[in-house]
């Protein structure tokens, strides 16, 4: 089967670290953070504001093409998966390892995030993406909250944190303290 480089790296996308992309909003955050990595992703991508933040109409198209050419399956409410023939022409594929190493770490970042952590770290700190938003209002007034669960998770530092829940440094600390959070070794 010959497929086209968005497709490939789709594939590899979902195949990687052996774990399901478990939404539709990860999938296209993961690619407009890899997208903000590499130029020639953002190129052939270009995502837009949209009503869930940052959207490629493009990613959306190349995921329905590889599920009718069944290499990729998704149910409404189940995560992206390699069918069997996707996993044949998963192991085929042999991307340049910075590229390999940027998907495999954001998807590790994303996939035990909620949409909401994930939508919310997106508007903080893409906010060219808020305007188009259906969920930023909400979003913005759990922003504390997020926070403190993603600096509890460790998927952020406790300077991103701060900047992530809009508060002081000082009312930050005083918050993840009064949670109990730690965020030093």
């Amino acid at each position: 089967m010959k497929l086209e480089g968005d497709q490939k790296l789709l594939i590899y996308a979902v195949g990687s670290l052996d774990t399901p992309l478990k939404s539709r909003i990860k999938l296209q955050k993961l690619f407009f953070l890899v997208s903000n990595v590499f130029e020639d992703i953002n190129d052939a991508f270009r995502f837009e504001p949209h009503l869930f933040g940052p959207y490629s109409e493009i990613l959306d198209e190349t995921s329905e093409e590889l599920i009718d050419l069944d290499l990729i399956k998704k149910n409404k409410n189940s995560p992206f998966l390699l069918t069997a023939k996707g996993k044949e022409e998963y192991e085929k594929l042999s991307p340049k390892k910075e590229l390999k190493e940027v998907i495999d770490d954001f998807k590790n970042f994303l996939n035990d995030m909620s949409d909401d952590e994930v939508m919310t770290f997106i508007y903080a700190f893409y906010p060219d993406y808020i305007s188009e938003s259906t969920k930023w209002d909400k979003l913005k007034k759990k922003r504390s909250k997020i926070a403190l669960n993603l600096l509890k998770k460790r998927k952020i530092s406790f300077s991103k944190a701060v900047q992530l829940s809009e508060l002081g440094y000082r009312e930050f600390q005083d918050l993840a303290n009064s949670e109990g959070i730690k965020w030093r070794s």
